[in-house]
């Protein structure tokens, strides 16, 4: 959903966790022609997503709050890290104001969004068929 925004000229992601990560690596690791792959990329970026949905299962899933609000929940949980610890991090600023417009940080937060209600009412189709 975020690779949509590039298609009506919204720029709503910076890959702030993957370069927090590359950074944090010793250089030989992290200079592989690897990590510059588009594959790459969205390999990390499906493995963060499944890593969030075990997260999900661990921490929300039996909470007895209605299933609206756990996805809501679960959203924000990763925008607001994302934006108040990985971005500062990087130094693009708080929710990524320094490179993101205002359209772009609401994109990403209406993406974020729509993933966590998804997740959970799929978890509770899955779980009461």
């Amino acid at each position: 959903m975020l690779k949509v925004s590039n298609l009506i000229g919204i720029k709503a992601e910076s890959g702030g966790l993957l370069k927090l990560i590359l950074l944090w690596l010793p250089r030989p690791i992290s200079g592989l022609d690897l990590f510059k792959t588009q594959f790459f990329r969205y390999l990390f970026h499906f493995a963060t997503g499944a890593a969030m949905v075990f997260v999900y299962h661990l921490t929300l899933e039996k909470s007895t709050i209605r299933v609206f609000w756990k996805g809501v929940v679960f959203s924000c949980f990763p925008w607001l890290v994302n934006g108040l610890i990985v971005l500062p991090l990087l130094h693009q600023g708080v929710l990524g104001i320094g490179q993101l417009s205002v359209s772009g940080i609401i994109y990403f937060f209406f993406a974020n969004l729509a993933f966590g209600l998804s997740l959970v009412y799929v978890m509770k189709i899955l779980k009461h068929p």
